[in-house]
């Protein structure tokens, strides 16, 4: 690493707050993959005006974003998020320019346990083509159907769809009324399951990619939720009656699966 990349990490380091831009299409860090690199980046900023900018140019670009203050006892927590989203470099302007740094060179993130038997910690993989998918998926006042950029949805949802297969989900379950420890080899008519209402009135199962997902919707709850890990292939018949699908990560990017479609993946999967 050479000594400039040193004394802007430190300078970072000492940030009482910074700023950084948040993608309205996905209520997620605006992410960009350098594509000679190929480094999964955020952006952060020591002066609000130089974020505020960026986030005017990206708008203008048809990528509606705005500006959040991240104060200096939000910093682990946000860097945790950047790690468990998949980025990996952070583009820090210091009012003067761009720096890249690697997200490992700026703070010690402890890396979670994972494996068959626990809950999803991290997906990283899905959060990143999720959030490329739909920062492109959401722009406003482009034609979707235009040849070149309809290939390169498609391009993107075929990915997606591919880490969706591949995944393993956290569902979670209301136990506010549940007496004593739940078994969920026996039916409990107190257990409930938690939905969500689109503005059309449709009714979506929440389901979270990983942990630190199902805990920001669990925060934002006054019940009492315990999760449940489940397949790709166990989300059909997970889902409640009468939903016409699920909300992925309904407080980050908030992808519906709808129920038809997730069945049609299931089968071809399956063959």
């Amino acid at each position: 690493m050479s000594t400039d990349n040193r004394l802007m990490i430190k300078n970072l380091q000492k940030l009482g707050q910074f700023f950084t831009v948040i993608s309205r299409a996905t209520n997620l860090p605006y992410a960009e993959c350098d594509q000679t690199t190929f480094d999964d980046q955020a952006f952060i900023f020591s002066r609000e005006e130089d974020a505020a900018g960026f986030c005017g140019k990206l708008t203008e670009n048809s990528y509606p974003s705005s500006v959040l203050k991240v104060e200096q006892a939000q910093m682990q927590g946000f860097y945790t998020g950047l790690y468990l989203t998949g980025i990996n470099r952070v583009a820090f302007h210091n009012g003067t320019g761009f720096s890249y740094l690697p997200l490992e060179s700026i703070v010690t993130i402890k890396k979670p346990e994972t494996g068959p038997k626990t809950p999803p910690v991290m997906n990283a993989a899905l959060q990143l083509t999720g959030i490329y998918f739909l920062q492109e998926l959401r722009r406003p006042g482009i034609d979707n159907k235009e040849p070149s950029r309809l290939a390169k949805l498609r391009e993107m949802e075929q990915e997606l769809t591919a880490d969706l297969v591949r995944s393993r989900f956290i569902l979670a379950l209301d136990v506010t009324d549940v007496k004593g420890k739940l078994d969920l080899k026996r039916p409990d008519p107190n257990l409930k399951m938690p939905y969500l209402k689109n503005p059309s009135g449709d009714i979506l199962q929440p389901v979270f990619s990983d942990l630190w997902e199902f805990e920001k919707f669990k925060g934002k709850s006054n019940r009492k939720l315990q999760l449940a890990a489940v397949p790709f292939q166990g989300l059909t018949s997970a889902l409640i009656p009468n939903a016409k699908g699920y909300a992925l990560n309904p407080s980050g990017f908030n992808l519906v699966l709808l129920k038809d479609k997730l069945e049609l993946l299931a089968k071809r999967a399956g063959n």
